[in-house]
């Protein structure tokens, strides 16, 4: 089922948590590749830029922050959308996670372990040129109850 056009990239550490999210995405649709270290993420990011780049904070070999800052010098133009995963446990780390995506470049921050179903519905809102705003901070993706 390819019916959709906006390339994804996974990035995590965890094996399970990596390939679980990578099934689902592709059960939805969407290209993935995907990458266990910094250096993989990079090399995918440098052969063929993602529409979206999903990265664990906590990834191997450098953090997920300094992936995010790399990859948006090196995409220039913005045209990629990056969301940042990390174990968020209270709403201090929360709002520092805020901070830190921001200054990284990110767009969006998600709490692991991420729901693929929910990212599914959040990435059929976004066009398929996805482009930061220069004035955005990043957003949480959040489940809305209502």
């Amino acid at each position: 089922m390819r019916r959709r056009s906006v390339s994804i990239v996974v990035a995590d550490s965890q094996a399970a948590s990596r390939n679980l999210l990578q099934r689902q995405l592709e059960d939805a649709g969407f290209p993935v590749r995907a990458a266990s270290t910094a250096e993989d993420v990079l090399l995918l990011c440098d052969i063929e830029l993602p529409d979206v780049l999903i990265v664990d904070a906590q990834l191997t070999g450098m953090d997920g922050y300094e992936v995010c800052e790399r990859v948006r010098h090196e995409a220039r133009d913005d045209d990629i959308t990056i969301i940042i995963m990390s174990d968020i446990v209270d709403e201090m780390t929360r709002a520092y996670l805020g901070q830190m995506v921001d200054f990284a470049g990110g767009d969006f921050y998600v709490a692991k372990p991420c729901d693929a179903h929910w990212i599914v519905r959040v990435l059929d809102t976004l066009p398929k040129c996805l482009h930061r705003s220069k004035n955005s901070n990043a957003r949480a993706l959040t489940m809305s109850s209502g």
